[in-house]
């Protein structure tokens, strides 16, 4: 699916941004911008205190069991008691610290794009981070292309608003390069020993078999939401005639001849193939969004927000 992305590579619209720094001066103000509208459309949740399935001691009740010898005394519910003459216990929901992971996509074909797509899924990326920390969630971002970091040092984590900058500093510092195996990323993620959580996965999603990495997402029970990005050279390419076209992820080029024809039956393949995925994100339950880097940013997160329930 790399091709995708190569077949745009001729196309010269005015806007380019790769040369510009990742986060401007005014970046943090406009993370702040985006805090106050979360904060409006959360209602001033602490989405850190976000309930999990856990069954453990807080405020909130969840359900009864029955008592086995040996449970405490202090949790028994007197008055089911008084009732049934049967000894009940009461369960609390546990409420812990809401982990999200930010699957960044850091392969070639994400280093293309007027405006440029690594910035955009970087500055994304960002944005979520900051909402996170300043709920005081636990932040992860795992950059991937063909392979998940094999380090710690190579990966982020972060709590607390004061860890924005290093944050920034990190994602500023990523490279993105070489071919795309998001659905072998993705299974790895899925099959370690990590605590199970939110899993934003940021890519142009280049691989055939996408689906089956985000369906082991699904099955090892992490809540998945997808940010679909996308360069509108990649969505509505304007070529024509005799070109020589450079593929982003292997460094192989193709002469080829695109005609009107062809490139017709290219922009409903892509289109049907942006439908497809979108639909089998839907029909799971998979929260879902589809941007292009000529769209700010921020109105993608607040569309999020909004519109796609994120972080609710």
């Amino acid at each position: 699916m790399s091709a995708l992305s190569a077949l745009a590579a001729a196309s010269a619209p005015s806007m380019d941004d790769r040369d510009q720094p990742v986060f401007g001066d005014d970046f943090l103000e406009t993370l702040e911008y985006l805090q106050i509208i979360a904060r409006k459309i959360l209602s001033g949740q602490m989405k850190a205190e976000r309930r999990s399935r856990q069954k453990g001691v807080s405020v909130e009740f969840a359900d009864h069991r029955p008592y086995s010898p040996g449970d405490d005394f202090r949790f028994i519910d007197w008055n089911v008691f008084f009732r049934t003459e049967h000894l009940f216990l009461k369960l609390f929901e546990e409420e812990e610290d809401l982990y999200i992971y930010l699957l960044l996509d850091c392969s070639g074909s994400i280093d293309f794009g007027k405006p440029y797509k690594f910035h955009y899924l970087r500055r994304l990326a960002a944005a979520i981070g900051y909402l996170g920390l300043a709920s005081l969630d636990r932040i992860f971002v795992i950059p991937f292309s063909q392979s998940l970091p094999r380090s710690a040092a190579q990966q982020l984590a972060a709590r607390g608003k004061g860890k924005v900058f290093r944050l920034l500093h990190f994602l500023e510092g990523l490279k993105a390069t070489g071919p795309t195996n998001l659905s072998h990323c993705m299974k790895t993620f899925a099959g370690s020993r990590r605590k199970r959580g939110l899993a934003v996965v940021l890519s142009d999603f280049y691989d055939e078999a996408a689906i089956s990495g985000l369906n082991a997402l699904r099955y090892q029970k992490f809540e998945v939401f997808v940010i679909h990005c996308l360069s509108p050279q990649e969505a509505q390419p304007e070529l024509l005639g005799d070109l020589r076209l450079h593929d982003t992820e292997t460094g192989r080029f193709r002469e080829v001849t695109l005609t009107e024809g062809l490139l017709r039956r290219y922009r409903q393949t892509f289109g049907d193939w942006c439908t497809n995925l979108e639909q089998f994100c839907r029909k799971r339950e998979i929260g879902y969004v589809r941007c292009r880097t000529d769209v700010p940013f921020q109105d993608i997160i607040i569309h999020m927000l909004r519109r796609e329930k994120f972080l609710q």
